[in-house]
């Protein structure tokens, strides 16, 4: 049963809580109130604990047995008694009593019905798996009496029962996965177990069972008894994990998965042996989902989109990192936890693991719950995601904001299979995420902002324990990449971080428990598929495929904010316009948003350009060239992220056509010394540098006749050589340079070539 649950929202969100399978086992006691009372277990195992019997009509059995994965069976006991056909009052003139008899507690109570004629005394015995329930009615009247006394048991379960009678004892289990009940009932005139309160002794007889379920179990007693004599109705109840229930490790998944896997009731194949789980090490299995970016989720990254409006979108991804989850992976190993995390093909550590569910599955949208009930969204997440696979794994969805303008980063059901992480533009940096995901992930587990839900009536109601130092506690939840690994007790002098605004820290007298050993893996829908089969047929596995996807993942991670770039070798260059054709490739795992720079001896060529995850895209610069006198002009290239990041430098020699009249009219005919072909130079890639904001599509024509002095030198070094008559060159070439001087050429008779 779901129970919504206000918190108060800072740094994170975390509003809807589910009632735990189970609780913590405190010392015996028998706590008395108002007639009622509370009756708990000397220590864990499998135990009636907190159970309560009631002066009146109805009382609750409630047993848990922590190495079970059925959680808590409750029960309701019914008491109804009847003398010449009245109802007995059970309520009048009661009296109260409890006390020990070695193991065993014992609750009384005593009272007295003069209308009916009757005096009543019920006595509750209660020892570890077992309670004994005796009534005693005696008749005070003057003269015989019948009397009737029902004792009914009904299991509120949420699965089928089925009953089986034999030798005096009936069993009432599920199929699997639970409690076997036995119930006796002592010298009964009827009895009988039931899908309905009724039907149990209709038949009349002993030992009936009803085929169609066995919820209510029920004794009858009805006797004729004389003057001052006594009837007695007694029940006994034993409560057992079936073997398919046995959890050793308290993790929710019964051994008998983790040893030979589970195929789940629509079919799904689970080989839990093969991936990892151990009986013996508590496992914990977690999907993770994430959105698609802005930009994709507008297919800007087709062909016909809208240039125009994806320029405007964002490429920010929420994908986890490789890292972050690896970190996770080893703090959970760390206090004896495996953690097995599916992210689709970015990462999983899941050995023998082939199909892939979590990832970049989801639509962008940028709030993502608005319009519907958070809570029940997070529900609908497990039934969408994970369907039957929630009876291993739980799921986090990683997306923008919550809600329009708010900033909260997240939001979880806890103790179930669902939670939330919001890394919008607030949440700048990786472990931000991981703590936020750790914080959520805690949420599913049982954990509040104040320590496990198992203490949530011993702590105070505060998000700000000092020193509780915790990712859970929102003073920490950043700075503190753990749970808490020791109790956590108040005192000493408030932290820094109490000086904040907002920080609203608890100054009163507080003990809370370890997070670590408290931890609720065995919750929501985890190991509850009733119908499941035990045993999975293994899937062949080609493990060196699936490590080489792995390393090619982690390769590509690590090229995030690089790129390569080449300039098509197949393209001359002339005085003029032209246009440059460059390819950019982004080997990385996200789409990214990249100024390409391209500078040339006459100017300068810029645009912005998106290229999506492992992809390339060309593009095609408009270059202005001045004068041409050499065979070959140099392109020096930058690609800049996003974030400001140099991601690319390097210089490309593209082939350039000469201008006819390079060398002037004195000069025809004159041979010329062979030109090397000039080849692209290779690709280069360097450290991300100082931010420089991205600008669009631009390009720098040079002035008619001046050029950069700062190229003057460089023209030196490349002059075109010339061979020939050294006579005739000797006389003509000052008549060339008075000409040109005249002539206003100084520019072109001092530069062979154009030059960065």
């Amino acid at each position: 049963m779901m129970n919504s649950i206000a918190r108060k929202v800072c740094v994170a969100a975390c509003v809807l809580a589910v009632v735990a399978n189970g609780a913590q086992v405190a010392h015996a006691e028998m706590a008395v109130a108002d007639s009622s009372v509370t009756v708990t277990a000397d220590g864990p195992g499998a135990v009636f604990h907190n159970s309560v019997t009631q002066p009146g009509r109805i009382s609750t059995l409630k047993f848990t047995d922590a190495r079970s994965i059925a959680g808590s069976q409750e029960s309701s006991l019914y008491v109804d008694l009847r003398a010449d056909g009245a109802l007995v009052d059970l309520e009048s003139a009661v009296t109260v009593d409890t006390h020990r008899d070695g193991d065993v507690q014992v609750v009384t109570y005593r009272g007295e019905d003069q209308g009916a004629g009757v005096g009543v005394e019920r006595e509750f015995r209660f020892e570890a798996n077992r309670v004994d329930v005796i009534v005693r009615v005696t008749n005070t009247k003057d003269s015989s009496a019948f009397v009737q006394a029902d004792l009914t048991n009904q299991i509120n379960s949420k699965v089928a029962l089925a009953g089986s009678y034999a030798d005096g004892t009936f069993v009432v289990a599920p199929a699997q996965l639970g409690y076997a009940t036995t119930v006796s009932f002592a010298d009964a005139t009827s009895s009988g177990v039931a899908d309905a309160f009724q039907r149990t002794t209709a038949a009349g007889e002993v030992g009936f069972v009803d085929p169609a379920g066995a919820s209510f179990q029920r004794g009858r007693w009805f006797e004729r008894i004389d003057a001052g004599a006594t009837l007695t109705a007694a029940m006994h109840m034993e409560v057992a994990t079936q073997d398919s229930a046995v959890d050793s490790d308290g993790d929710g998944l019964p051994d008998v998965w983790e040893r030979e896997g589970v195929t789940l009731h629509d079919g799904t194949v689970m080989p839990l042996d093969q991936w990892g789980a151990d009986p013996e090490r508590p496992d914990l299995f977690l999907q993770l989902n994430w959105m698609q970016s802005q930009w994709q989720q507008a297919g800007c990254n087709t062909a016909d989109a809208d240039a125009d409006a994806c320029a405007q979108m964002s490429v920010a991804s929420y994908r986890p990192s490789r890292d972050i989850l690896q970190q996770l992976v080893d703090r959970f190993d760390q206090y004896g936890v495996n953690l097995h995390i599916d992210a689709g093909d970015t990462y999983t550590n899941i050995v023998n693991y082939p199909t892939r569910h979590g990832g970049q599955t989801e639509a962008y949208t940028p709030y993502y719950f608005e319009g519907t009930v958070p809570g029940m969204k997070l529900v609908e997440n497990i039934d969408t995601m994970l369907g039957a696979r929630a009876a291993v794994f739980r799921v986090g969805v990683i997306g923008d904001q919550m809600q329009r303008g708010h900033w909260g980063t997240g939001l979880a059901l806890v103790a179930d299979n669902s939670f939330y992480v919001a890394k919008h533009e607030r949440m700048r940096t990786e472990d931000q995420l991981r703590n936020t995901i750790m914080h959520e992930l805690g949420h599913t587990l049982g954990l509040n902002h104040n320590g496990s839900m198992k203490f949530a009536n011993e702590v105070p109601q505060s998000d700000y324990l000092p020193n509780y130092y915790s990712v859970m506690n929102y003073l920490y939840q950043f700075t503190h990449f753990n749970y808490s690994d020791e109790e956590s007790v108040s005192g000493g002098p408030l932290p820094e971080v109490c000086n904040q605004p907002g920080m609203d820290c608890y100054t009163g007298e507080y003990r809370v428990p370890a997070d670590w050993d408290n931890l609720m893996i065995n919750t929501g829908k985890i190991g509850k598929d009733y119908t499941s089969t035990i045993g999975a047929a293994h899937v062949k596995v080609d493990a060196k495929a699936l490590d080489a996807q792995q390393q090619a993942m982690q390769a590509a991670e690590k090229a995030q904010g690089s790129v390569k770039v080449t300039v098509a070798d197949k393209q001359q260059l002339r005085r003029g316009d032209n246009t440059v054709s460059v390819k950019v490739e982004n080997p990385g795992l996200d789409a990214a948003r990249m100024r390409l720079e391209v500078v040339y001896p006459s100017g300068k060529a810029e645009q912005v350009v998106t290229v999506a995850g492992q992809s390339a895209t060309t593009v095609q610069l408009p270059v202005v060239v001045g004068v041409v006198k050499t065979s070959s002009l140099p392109l020096d290239v930058r690609v800049l992220n996003e974030d400001g990041g140099q991601a690319f430098a390097g210089r490309f020699d593209v082939a350039a056509v000469m201008d006819a009249d390079v060398d002037g009219d004195a000069m025809a005919g004159a041979p010329r010394k062979p030109q090397a072909k000039t080849q692209a130079a290779p690709t280069a890639s360097v450290t991300p540098g100082k931010h420089e904001s991205s600008q669009q599509l631009t390009t720098q024509r040079p002035a008619p006749s001046v050029e950069d002095s700062n190229r003057q030198d460089a023209a030196s070094k490349d002059q075109i050589q010339v061979e020939g008559e050294t006579n005739i060159a000797a006389i003509v070439a000052p008549i060339v340079v008075l000409l040109l001087l005249i002539g206003g050429g100084v520019a072109a008779a001092m530069a062979g070539g154009l030059h960065f």
